[in-house]
């Protein structure tokens, strides 16, 4: 297929393109927030592990003892593991209580998208049982290191 246009013209159009971009950046420039959010997503690709996908994210109505905050329940699944989590507001922050299925890795980490380059870890017992206190509210992960080496990392939640 050949093309009509000549190179003077595609370099115009492209000179064009950039000073159209260089307006936009001015006028309405991309949020710091926003930029660091999508350099973290590159920097946490991982193809060697494996995928925990979000199967169930139930509301939970708040009782007389939790009436206050959001409350949630959430469950993914992987080849092999579920993880179940319970995720309670506390204040500005969140409180993760979850259970691996079956038990097998010795700690879990916590990737925020708000953190790049930190987590939180949380040890996890002979049940699969673990605790996160004071997680940051929005994007978050989790990620656990099987007995034999292979990775889990659930999906990116907002919680």
């Amino acid at each position: 297929m050949e093309s009509n246009r000549s190179v003077s013209e595609s370099v115009e159009d492209a000179k064009l393109l950039r000073r159209i971009g260089a307006m936009f950046d001015h006028l309405d420039p991309v949020p710091d927030a926003v930029m660091a959010a999508a350099r973290s997503a590159f920097a946490w690709r991982d193809m060697d592990s494996q995928l925990a996908q979000l199967i169930d994210d139930e509301q939970l109505v708040g009782s007389a003892t939790r009436a206050h905050g959001e409350h949630r329940l959430l469950t993914f699944e992987a080849p092999g593991m579920t993880v179940a989590i319970e995720a309670t507001e506390v204040g500005g922050s969140r409180k993760l209580i979850g259970q691996l299925v079956p038990s097998g890795p010795h700690h879990v980490a916590l990737e925020s998208a708000g953190q790049t380059g930190q987590s939180l870890t949380a040890p996890v017992d002979h049940l699969g049982r673990f605790s996160l206190s004071a997680v940051p509210a929005g994007l978050l992960r989790l990620r656990c290191t099987m007995p034999d080496g292979t990775q889990v990392v659930t999906e990116w939640v907002d919680a």
